[in-house]
């Protein structure tokens, strides 16, 4: 299992999350025709580890809505489901994960909102 799976996990376990997406969580991007709120997800960055035997990896979990409101209420939810999170999920063993960075952006090209929620993730790999 990679960290993305276990983030993707962590939200879509959460009810308010899973309330507003069901399960429309997607590695990269959207659907070409995608019924909103949704989220996606990529990896942005990944350190080996040196002398800590654990790796960091940075996740970009993206979510995009019809509205600023939307996006941003997923936002939260997904910062609350999966931020300060530390724990074993389908053998993989976080040390730790937390939200770096947020912000809120307008896609001129679609007219969707999107509010991209950064996430550090640190781990045990097997």
């Amino acid at each position: 299992m990679e960290p993305e799976s276990a983030l993707r996990a962590w939200a879509l376990a959460d009810g308010t999350v899973s309330g507003l997406i069901g399960a429309r969580f997607y590695p990269m991007k959207l659907p070409q025709v995608p019924t909103l709120p949704a989220c996606t997800y990529s990896r942005v960055s990944y350190v080996r580890p040196d002398e800590i035997p654990f790796p960091t990896t940075r996740i970009q979990v993206t979510c995009w809505a019809a509205s600023h409101g939307e996006a941003r209420a997923l936002a939260v939810a997904l910062e609350s489901a999966a931020s300060r999170r530390k724990g074993t999920v389908s053998g993989l063993r976080i040390i730790y994960a937390n939200v770096e960075n947020t912000i809120d952006l307008h896609d001129p090209d679609t007219g969707y909102y999107r509010a991209p929620v950064d996430f550090k993730v640190t781990y045990r790999e097997a």
